[in-house]
């Protein structure tokens, strides 16, 4: 019968570190840097003071210059499409009847087909025609389109949903008021216009945004007016553009037109909404933002000059408080009337604002010099130090019995290579050389450690060989080593990964199976270990040809923690059990 013994515990007291050559130490490394740290400020703050404000000066006003340029090239891309999509609904020379219902399929097609060129932003694309018919189509989805069709000129528009260039379209509603396509003013527009034109920009009150609409006139078989084609432009993702591009927190970006309205801004709304509720646009003069009104005033006379419109222009100006400004800016014009100017504004101070926080920086680096040299001479010992007492509190821990303590230390040097040895030496200590299998120390402290959990139940197994002292008298010890081993290697190929395979002693062998409460799953891992150590051994050397030679096992178990609260108790049932089922011949 097997009574199990605890081990004893040592403590391990570490020897104090003198200190005077800790402090010489700590002294010869604090002076470099203090030194190092001094010249180095000094240095930085004089090359800075010399050179900062120039060169900050010319950079920001590339930057700036850059920033312009991206915003006009947004203007471009995101209105150029529209001469597109208005060429896709209605090819130039191409005549048009003078009713839409004699060509209505081919020209809901050529619409829908004009709406997925660039649906975003030209989503809406409608026609109207001097018989004041009207036919216009809003996509909705990829697959889903609103049909707007008037094909008398006293009949009220109706509104057709189309799921399909081929679909069938189908009523959902008709307007109550009249809405007749010759009043609308980019009808009146394009009528008097050869090419394409821009209207005035608008607020579409229903979505608060600003909208620009592009039109085109039409012609007859026989090149007479017939009507006018146009598209929508929402401004939403020009305004939103504008307001995330990073500037400084007294600069401003912004798109204006000519007469001062706003198309565009950081920081500020392009529609506002007045005390009766209505809204109206807002302007340089209603923005209250003197560095707008600056900038205006002072690029009002380009719009119509003849600056090229193909790169930014830098200017310094002053505002009303006598504050420089540094702009840029860049004309945006197109052939179909499109006047409009692409501005980036920093104040003076906002771009020296850098210099000067820096300058501040170089000084307080000056200051504190010393400081910091003592702190990284400090940081440096001290990170030494707590390894070294990391390393300490190993040893004492593995002393007591704590096995598996980590040694938290973070290096590449000697002290990580002390480390590393100190934990080769703990997997000797708690190995079983002979087997690979944890020793009985570490089972000591794993059955300490998993008890002190009541609520994670586990299953130990009492393994003892059956036939191990006549294999070991007939066979030599050699022989019996290596028996030993392959059974220990057995048992582990049986398990899980997180199980416990534990040589105790002699033939003796204890198995912890991690979260197993159920009676089925012990009964079934018994089974696997009797039928694995029934099977010839393999390992053996100088065994006669033809020979077979097994050990078999008797196996007892115990579960925690139906059957004990520790782990002597379990170890106890376990054997207890073990014996039971032993043959009385191999007692």
């Amino acid at each position: 019968m097997f009574q199990f013994n605890p081990l004893p515990s040592t403590t391990v007291t570490p020897a104090p570190a003198t200190a005077r050559g800790s402090s010489s130490l700590k002294l010869s490394l604090i002076l470099p840097f203090v030194a190092l740290i001094a010249l180095l400020t000094s240095a930085l703050g004089m090359l800075w003071y010399w050179t900062g404000s120039k060169t900050v000066s010319s950079l920001s006003e590339q930057v700036m210059e850059e920033k312009a340029q991206r915003i006009a090239q947004m203007v471009e891309r995101h209105i150029e499409s529209s001469s597109a999509v208005l060429e896709a609904a209605f090819p130039t020379g191409m005549p048009v009847d003078s009713d839409i219902q004699a060509h209505l399929p081919q020209l809901t097609a050529r619409l829908w087909m004009a709406t997925s060129l660039h649906t975003q932003p030209n989503d809406y694309v409608y026609y109207g025609n001097v018989a004041g018919q009207g036919i216009g189509l809003k996509r909705l989805e990829p697959q889903r389109a609103e049909l707007r069709l008037k094909t008398h000129a006293d009949d009220r528009r109706s509104y057709y949903k189309l799921t399909g260039i081929q679909a069938r379209p189908e009523l959902e509603f008709t307007e109550k008021n009249l809405f007749d396509p010759r009043q609308r003013p980019w009808f009146q527009q394009a009528r008097q216009a050869e090419n394409s034109v821009w209207t005035p920009v608008y607020i579409d009150f229903n979505a608060a945004d600003l909208v620009l609409t592009r039109a085109r006139r039409v012609l007859s078989p026989t090149g007479e007016f017939a009507g006018v084609v146009a598209t929508d432009v929402s401004l939403k993702a020009l305004n939103d553009f504008v307001a995330r591009m990073p500037l400084s927190t007294h600069s401003r970006a912004f798109i204006i037109e000519a007469d001062g309205s706003l198309v565009a801004a950081t920081g500020l709304p392009n529609i506002r909404t007045l005390a009766d509720g209505k809204m109206e646009r807002m302007t340089a003069a209603t923005s209250a933002d003197p560095l707008i009104q600056a900038v205006y005033a002072e690029i009002q006379g380009v719009f119509h000059s003849s600056v090229p419109s193909d790169a930014p222009r830098t200017a310094l100006l002053e505002d009303a408080q006598g504050n420089q400004i540094r702009i840029a800016y860049r004309r945006v014009v197109d052939s179909a009337g499109l006047q409009w100017m692409a501005v980036v504004a920093v104040p003076h101070k906002d771009m020296l604002a850098g210099v000067y926080r820096h300058m501040l920086l170089v000084g307080g680096l000056g200051l504190l010099a010393l400081v910091v040299a003592v702190l990284i001479g400090t940081s440096i010992f001290g990170a030494v130090a707590n390894d070294m007492r990391s390393l300490t509190r190993a040893v004492r821990r593995v002393g007591q019995g704590e096995i598996d303590t980590p040694i938290e230390v973070q290096r590449r040097d000697e002290i990580d290579e002390l480390a590393h040895n100190f934990h080769r030496m703990r997997h000797s200590l708690f190995t079983d050389p002979l087997t690979g299998a944890s020793n009985r120390s570490a089972l000591q402290h794993i059955l300490a450690t998993m008890t002190r959990d009541t609520t994670t139940p586990f299953a130990l197994l009492f393994v003892d060989l059956n036939r191990f002292k006549p294999l070991n008298d007939r066979w030599g010890h050699d022989n019996g080593d290596l028996a030993l081993a392959e059974v220990a290697l057995r048992l582990r190929n049986l398990l899980r990964p997180d199980d416990v395979v534990a040589r105790l002693g002699g033939d003796e062998f204890v198995i912890i199976l991690r979260g197993v409460a159920d009676e089925a799953q012990v009964q079934a891992v018994r089974l696997k270990i009797d039928y694995a150590l029934q099977q010839p051994l393999t390992s053996l050397q100088g065994i006669p040809e033809g020979e077979i030679v097994t050990v078999g096992a008797s196996v007892g178990q115990a579960l925690y923690p139906r059957d004990a609260q520790d782990g002597q108790s379990l170890l106890k049932m376990a054997d207890q059990d073990m014996y039971s089922h032993k043959e009385p011949s191999t007692r």
